[in-house]
């Protein structure tokens, strides 16, 4: 009894901890075809606008319970190609997949680090979190302000736009005939991004 009596006052307090520490994941989001990135900016001569025609990933973002702080964080990676943006003008298309190196980093990454999810009350709520943006291979972490919402039990909706600018990320603006036309340095990036329920294996549901 003695013995039992002591294995058991070092094993509890170990025990309690590893419980305290644990963060539970409670749900998986997948992210849907209708979501899209819209990006706008302006040149010297005009203003151009950018829109991500159609998203081909399988990206799953997860929701976690972080038992310190009682709150469910959202987490994870969205990466869109390059090449689904338009810009409803074939040579500013072009020149913007060229811009961004399209041939060595195909893809745009948005690492959501971590939203804290509100409660499903019928509300709009707007959350601060971060997110680091890479692009032509530069990261940058980011602050944002997301607006949450959900359509129905089955879906999240986070809404979100930010100031960025090319030389953030090393990143020369564009420049036509022979530097007459110019494109000005920052952009605003407008995310809509929709979330469906999935399946743990990150299936939609």
């Amino acid at each position: 009894m003695i013995k039992s009596s002591f294995f058991l006052a070092i094993l509890l307090p170990l025990i309690g901890i590893t419980t305290g520490n644990m963060e539970d994941v409670e749900a998986k989001w997948k992210v849907s075809g209708t979501s899209r990135v819209v990006v706008e900016g302006q040149s010297n001569v005009n203003e151009f606008k950018c829109v991500t025609i159609r998203y081909e990933g399988d990206d799953v973002l997860t929701q976690r319970n972080d038992n310190a702080s009682g709150k469910r964080i959202l987490e994870g990676s969205i990466n869109m190609k390059v090449k689904s943006f338009d810009c409803e003008n074939r040579i500013m298309t072009r020149d913007l997949r060229e811009t961004l190196k399209e041939d060595a980093y195909p893809e745009i990454t948005v690492d959501v680090v971590s939203i804290a999810l509100p409660e499903k009350d019928g509300k709009n709520h707007k959350v601060d979190g971060e997110a680091e943006i890479t692009l032509a291979g530069e990261t940058r972490l980011m602050d944002f302000t997301w607006e949450v919402s959900y359509p129905n039990s089955k879906k999240i909706r986070l809404s979100g736009n930010r100031e960025i600018r090319f030389s953030q990320f090393n990143i020369e603006p564009p420049t036509k005939m022979m530097g007459m036309i110019r494109v000005k340095d920052t952009l605003m990036v407008d995310f809509d991004l929709v979330l469906d329920i999935a399946d743990p294996n990150g299936t939609s549901m």
